[in-house]
């Protein structure tokens, strides 16, 4: 009787610890480092507006269980292989297709009112709202800006993404890319043309600066040049000047003092003004040293006889 009565007990035991062990064990969820968590209770169908954001392995209750959001960035295309390219038209009219992709994260203040508004299905709001956007913006630069500032353009993009993204569907944009643009061909061929006319023009310019200088360097060694020769030129004007001035000048002083010597002698010898003119025209002759020369006797001293 006892035993039965055990039995029963543990029976009874089991009965109620076996299932309280399993509904203790259904009240964990377990969250990652890569995700967010928004605890639902699937008994009540309500949902917690906290947003979990710590990692581990967490006691929420029985029926309770995480909706998960990526708390790391996420990235949606707009390219041949991943949603199609967008097609839109620039400021100008022309039609424009565009490839791109852009980065977003999670808010994680604003994962509740996310999941309210979209439950779950806020991929394609995302998408559709980038497709309406960038083609929007696209609208406002011209075919020739997205040849020369794609990358402003894409900052633009980004700018009016963060606008809507932010005030309407709880994430943040980190980045925008456009890796492809496409235009009408005989659009792109004169944007061609036009981009290598302006580095042929560029090019010239440089060539013109370039030899500009090289013209200033050229005059300045001329210059250079130029004050050295007239340097070096007045240096030896004023040179032969002084060398001329010191010939005369000694010319002078021996003329002046010949001329002493030779009135001194004329008073000595008392010589007549004829007969000191000759014997200067003698002493003349003798200091030539000129041999070739004969004389004759009596006749006037300029006349000669040259023996060749």
């Amino acid at each position: 009787m006892v035993s039965t009565t055990a039995s029963l007990a543990l029976s009874c035991l089991a009965f109620v610890v076996a299932p309280a062990v399993i509904l203790f064990a259904l009240s964990f969820a377990t969250l990652h480092t890569v995700e967010y968590g928004l605890d639902f209770n699937a008994i009540t169908m309500t949902l917690d507006s906290k947003t979990w954001d710590q990692a581990g392995l967490k006691f929420l209750g029985f029926g309770h269980t995480f909706i998960k959001f990526p708390r790391v960035i996420q990235t949606i295309e707009f390219t041949p292989s991943r949603r199609g390219l967008l097609h839109t038209r620039t400021a100008d009219g022309l039609p424009l297709t565009l490839g791109l992709s852009f980065q977003f994260r999670y808010l994680p203040a604003r994962l509740y009112q996310l999941y309210l508004d979209y439950q779950g299905e806020e991929e394609l709001v995302y998408v559709n709202n980038a497709r309406a956007v960038i083609s929007n913006t696209a609208c406002n630069f011209s075919a020739y800006t997205f040849f020369n500032d794609k990358q402003g353009i894409a900052a633009a993009m980004q700018k009016e993404l963060n606008r809507k993204f932010g005030d309407s569907l709880g994430a943040y944009v980190e980045a925008l890319q456009i890796s492809n643009v496409e235009l009408p061909d005989v659009f792109q061929e004169a944007i061609v043309t036009s981009i290598s006319t302006k580095q042929n023009i560029t090019r010239s310019q440089r060539y013109l600066e370039n030899m500009q200088v090289t013209f200033a360097q050229r005059v300045m060694v001329a210059e250079q040049e130029l004050t050295q020769t007239v340097a070096i030129a007045n240096g030896t004007a004023k040179s032969r000047l002084e060398a001329a001035a010191a010939s005369a000048t000694i010319t002078a002083q021996t003329v002046s003092a010949e001329m002493v010597a030779f009135l001194n002698l004329s008073q000595a010898l008392g010589m007549t003004p004829s007969q000191t003119l000759d014997y200067l025209w003698w002493d003349e002759l003798e200091a030539g040293k000129d041999t070739a020369k004969d004389f004759l006797v009596g006749i006037n001293p300029a006349a000669f006889v040259n023996q060749k």
